[in-house]
Parts: C-alpha cells; sequence; structure tokens
C-alpha cells in the first residue's frame, strides 16, 4: 500500500516517528519509530549512532533500540496490544529509510508479520516487518 491509500492514522503515526527522529542532534543517523496501540494511543523512542574516530558505534541491545523504546513505552502505559509501526529517519533521510536490525527485533517480538510504515524511494509505504526478519 502505498502513501496515496495510508489512513490517516497512519499518517499520524509516521509524523510521531519523524518527530521523535527529529529529537537528536549530533547523530551521524537517527532512528525514530512510532508504534501503534488498540486504543489508538501512539508511543515513540529514538535511537542514535555516532561515528567515532571512523568507527561507528551502535546501540548494544534491542531494549536500546528506537523500537525497543518505543515497545516498552507502549507495554507500560497501555495493556492493548500492537497494532503497527512506522520507522523514520532524522531531517530529509533521502530515499529509503529502512528499519535497523535492532529495531526489527524488538518489534518482531511483538509480532513477526506486524505492518510497518517506512520509506522507499521516495514514498511511504506499508510493508510486512517479516520482509525485515532474518532467520
Amino acid at each position: 500500500m502505498d502513501e496515496d491509500r495510508l489512513t490517516p492514522q497512519m499518517g499520524r503515526l509516521i509524523d510521531a516517528a519523524k518527530g521523535a527522529a527529529g529529537k537528536a542532534e549530533g547523530f551521524s543517523r537517527v532512528e525514530g519509530v512510532a508504534v501503534l496501540t488498540e486504543d489508538g494511543s501512539v508511543y515513540v523512542g529514538w535511537a542514535g549512532v555516532v561515528a567515532d574516530q571512523g568507527q561507528t558505534l551502535t546501540q548494544v541491545s534491542v531494549e536500546t533500540s528506537a523500537g525497543g523504546l518505543a515497545v516498552a513505552a507502549a507495554r507500560k502505559a497501555s495493556p492493548g496490544r500492537i497494532l503497527a509501526a512506522a520507522v523514520a529517519g532524522a531531517g530529509d533521510c533521502g530515499e529509503t529509510v529502512l528499519p535497523s536490525s535492532l529495531t526489527v527485533r524488538a518489534l518482531a517480538e511483538v509480532a513477526p508479520e506486524l505492518p510497518l510504515v517506512l520509506k522507499r524511494h521516495g514514498r511511504w509505504v506499508l510493508s510486512a516487518l517479516s520482509e525485515f526478519v532474518t532467520q
């Protein structure tokens, strides 16, 4: 499903993910993730990657990934299940924004077939998380 057919609720999810990614400064790559729960609430998380002396430092656990933080916030505040997620990068980060492997792992713990909104070739599209889960 492409952005012309996304529901207003999915648009709200995208805006929340972009807002989360926009909170970080000073990182070489920032990922914002928003999750939507059954009651219509949206919870966000963000994580950044910093370049240090030519090496990239990344998050060391799923809990500190953008997806892990968004899932943790949702589980803490809402007993309902998570229905969908969106992934965004900071600013105008290009044509395609794919979820980090840590975010994929965190979201896969919720539901391997979770609907996931992300940017591909300059357009927001709805995909299944299973496209990104590796065995």
